[in-house]
């Protein structure tokens, strides 16, 4: 009895598809994540396999494949209760959540953080969840966009911070720097002494302080 031929593939398209928005949305940040934010659709395309055109079904643009990617992260921060919560106790679980979720993405930061949101579905639901909790809660409308782009700034810097070393501040030479390097050691030993990192505590505290004085400037 002869040995059985390999089954061969039926001419024509392939039953699955080949390409999906998912898997190259999959494909650019494991390419963010080893060679930064400026890669090209033909560096993501020669990951993938295919040609340059083939992403262009999917994604026109490179500036529309980061829209999709910071929409993906986004849906990955959560919604944290502003439908529910008063805003200055949602937005702080809103930000702890966007910057772990930047700080596992931080070659991606600069293009995420310079890309116009409109258009973008994802970010724009989640702006317009903030919004509606700062004006629900009678946070003045003039200062609602500055509010919330302060924020967005000290956590976006926050992700970058998480990114370098703990003792980025520590001087080399302290007989030069005595001041600094006495705070910079008594930071690092209230971390330790609260169980957590000094980027961590640094975080928290500008961020308790951020929220704090934009309550008092709420009132004003």
């Amino acid at each position: 009895m002869s040995q059985a031929e390999p089954a061969r593939r039926p001419a024509g398209r392939p039953r699955g598809a080949l390409l999906s928005r998912e898997r190259i949305l999959e494909a650019a940040f494991a390419l963010s994540d080893e060679r930064g934010g400026d890669f090209t659709l033909a560096a993501l395309a020669r990951t993938l396999g295919v040609r340059p055109q083939a992403l262009h079904h999917y994604f026109a643009t490179r500036e529309e494949l980061i829209a999709g990617m910071r929409g993906r992260l986004t849906l990955r921060i959560g919604e944290h209760g502003f439908d529910r919560r008063p805003w200055h106790e949602a937005i702080l679980a809103w930000a702890r959540a966007y910057r772990d979720t930047l700080g596992r993405h931080p070659g991606l930061i600069a293009a995420l953080a310079t890309l116009p949101v409109a258009g973008e579905p994802e970010s724009m639901a989640d702006y317009e969840r903030i919004a509606a909790a700062f004006r629900r809660d009678g946070y003045p409308d003039h200062l609602v966009v500055p509010a919330l782009v302060a924020v967005e700034s000290f956590v976006i810097g926050s992700a970058l911070d998480a990114a370098t070393p703990p003792d980025n501040l520590r001087p080399t030479d302290p007989p030069r720097a005595p001041h600094l390097a006495a705070v910079e050691a008594a930071a690092r030993e209230h971390a330790e002494r609260e169980g957590r990192s000094v980027t961590e505590t640094t975080f928290e505290f500008g961020l308790t302080a951020l929220v704090a004085g934009l309550r008092r400037a709420e009132e004003g």
